[in-house]
């Protein structure tokens, strides 16, 4: 199995925003609870199954301590999570990774806007102790179309920071889009599986195309209020169509990029048929792409 190293048979000029690339929706909610809890097992585990890209959302309890929120919901200590991150660059020092961190969004409770912080200067603090940001994120670029895998490789990178405002050292916007509508993303998985692929059509970018897999519990939808893991259960016999539906059709290959879900680590189908398109837009290493799809099948 080749899925805590895939990278290494990703050609180096293909762009990042070519690339197609596991994502972890609320990578850090393990252990929440269930209105909240999108993710199954640590980041390192997640890592392990594919998983590139981390949703990393922040807040502060409390005792002043930063962790990881969903919403009102806390999580693990930021500093847990970095620590797992720490032993990810050691351990795979060929393999990229995409941190998305910033503060969770405002959110609106009828009159009452609650917001959550998480102070840069600590933020920093803890980047700097376990990551290193100074040595290992990548900077050096305008804007993020430019980058290829192989710049990051060959600069002895090994993460680019994500923060659409740069509130942290290091950290770049990368001019990405997260598609997302109320009417979609609440709609059943088999009607789900279909309206979210129009996506492609009505967002573009020449940035990262973060593609969201996961229906979202609200009220008012035909999902209505229930559980992150209910919908996986519901959705996962309609995920392959998901991506067959952008295997199919040009346009939506070419725009595949980052494709995120909820509970990465169920199973390996999810970043198995992820993966399985990067073949598809010719990523891999033509010498190495046979390797590549039995690596994926578990062999």
């Amino acid at each position: 199995m080749i899925y805590d190293s895939w990278m290494h048979y990703i050609r180096d000029d293909v762009k990042m925003t070519a690339l197609v690339i596991p994502g972890a929706h609320n990578a850090g909610s393990c252990g929440m609870g269930k209105m909240a809890e999108c993710q199954a097992d640590s980041v390192y585990t997640q890592f392990c199954y594919g998983v590139r890209q981390f949703c990393l959302r922040l807040s502060t309890d409390r005792r002043g301590k930063l962790v990881l929120a969903h919403g009102l919901s806390k999580g693990e200590p930021l500093e847990k999570v970095l620590r797992e991150f720490r032993r990810i660059l050691r351990e795979f020092p060929e393999e990229v990774l995409l941190l998305d961190l910033r503060e969770y969004y405002p959110q609106q409770f009828g009159p009452v806007t609650v917001t959550y912080r998480a102070a840069p200067d600590a933020v920093n603090a803890l980047l700097a102790a376990y990551i290193d940001p100074e040595q290992y994120a990548y900077t050096d670029f305008g804007h993020i179309s430019e980058v290829t895998l192989g710049d990051i490789k060959k600069a002895g990178k090994r993460f680019l920071l994500i923060n659409d405002e740069e509130a942290y050292a290091y950290s770049k916007n990368c001019d990405q889009i997260l598609p997302w509508e109320k009417a979609v993303n609440g709609a059943l998985a088999a009607d789900f599986s279909v309206e979210t692929l129009r996506f492609f059509d009505d967002y573009t970018t020449d940035g990262l195309y973060w593609f969201q897999t996961q229906q979202t519990p609200n009220p008012g939808t035909p999902v209505g209020l229930t559980t992150p893991r209910r919908l996986d259960e519901t959705l996962r016999p309609y995920f392959q169509k998901i991506i067959d539906g952008i295997a199919e059709n040009p346009r939506y290959l070419a725009r595949a990029n980052i494709i995120a879900g909820d509970f990465m680590t169920l199973d390996y189908a999810k970043c198995a048929a992820i993966l399985r398109l990067n073949l598809l837009k010719g990523n891999v290493v033509p010498d190495w792409e046979a390797e590549f799809a039995t690596g994926l099948d578990g062999k």
